[in-house]
């Protein structure tokens, strides 16, 4: 089986739309223009909702991405909650996390790492201020291809189209301690 490409929009759509994830267009980033939202300092240029956010489905997608093209994929958390740690807590942890069970986990720009877990769970993992956790119908996270968004782990198993069992938050929440613990004691730099 061909591994999905989540590099095409309309691929990737259709795969996320699969998982059943409540999915809607984000704004786009236009090199030397920036982002579409008109902010100069936007943080995360083209990776984030639009006010409109209209949910996207089989039928509607074609057309919403021939008349945004280049927009971001974005998810709303109805069907995971997205637990955001700094790059390096998120390193560390999917280190960990590998050897027992593989979490499903995106890379957001430079700086975040996103792991997802099942819905209402994500605050078992929040131990520590630095943790983000979204979730329900106005929490969201951008997707690849979004900019700046990529797959450390995908929600589908590899090769494959089926989807990847979610963890309960509480499952992570010991490695994230860890690994916090350890940066906080300067052994990591």
């Amino acid at each position: 089986m061909e591994p999905i490409n989540t590099r095409d929009t309309a691929t990737a759509a259709r795969a996320y739309l699969a998982l059943e994830w409540p999915l809607a267009l984000g704004h786009r980033y236009r090199p030397k223009q920036g982002c579409t939202c008109g902010r100069a300092d936007c943080p995360i240029p083209g990776a984030h909702p639009r006010p409109d956010g209209e949910r996207l489905d089989e039928v509607s997608l074609p057309g919403a991405l021939e008349s945004s093209p280049g927009a971001g994929l974005i998810a709303f958390t109805e069907r995971f909650d997205a637990v955001l740690v700094p790059r390096q807590i998120g390193m560390a942890a999917m280190v960990l996390l590998d050897r027992a069970t593989p979490v499903t986990c995106l890379v957001v720009g430079q700086d975040t790492y996103a792991l997802l877990v099942l819905p209402s769970t994500g605050r078992y993992a929040a131990v520590d201020e630095r943790v983000e956790v979204r979730t329900g119908a106005e929490g969201w996270i951008a997707l690849p291809p979004s900019r700046g968004v990529r797959w450390d782990t995908a929600p589908w198993i590899e090769a494959s189209t089926q989807p990847r069992k979610l963890i309960h938050g509480s499952e992570i929440r010991h490695q994230l301690a860890d690994c916090f613990q350890v940066v906080q004691s300067g052994a990591v730099s």
